[in-house]
């Protein structure tokens, strides 16, 4: 059976784009707050991450120079958009946060990003963005407040 060419090209056109739609649509950290190669002047009393869709977050590291920094996390069985978890003795430094996660789709994934808390540094939101949140999209808090249904942890 001879299949005509613009049906084949069909199918591989159909084909392509569900190949694509599976490659991405594992779940990733949409933002965070301090976000990722941020410097922020005042060390942060939470830690703000936000998914691509709702995840179980099963490991949240929150690493300075040499040693693991004390955070309030604990490990939650119910699938959420965003978690806020509290983040006491922090100080100036440079930090990295790995954290893993199971999607919706079963698959486990995992990542990490950093920052620095620095005193001498220059405003965060004019330094990292160029533009206050008011101008089209919202910084930290006002992104939680926003409708993320985030969880203290």
């Amino acid at each position: 059976m001879k299949i005509p060419a613009t049906v084949r090209l069909l199918l591989c056109a159909s084909l392509a784009v569900l190949l694509q739609l599976s490659a991405s649509a594992h779940t990733g950290l949409k933002e965070s707050t301090p976000a990722a190669a941020a410097t922020v002047k005042t060390p942060p009393e939470h830690l703000l991450l936000v998914f691509t869709e709702p995840v179980k977050l099963l490991k949240l590291e929150l690493m300075g120079v040499g040693h693991e920094m004390p955070t309030k996390f604990e490990a939650n069985s119910e699938a959420m958009v965003s978690y806020r978890i509290e983040t006491p003795a922090m100080h100036p430094g440079e930090f990295t946060v790995n954290w893993a996660v199971i999607g919706a789709d079963g698959h486990a994934v995992s990542n990490s990003f950093s920052f620095t808390v620095d005193p001498n540094a220059t405003d965060p939101v004019a330094a990292d963005h160029g533009h206050g949140a008011a101008e089209g999209h919202r910084h930290g808090a006002a992104a939680q407040a926003q409708g993320h249904d985030a969880a203290t942890l």
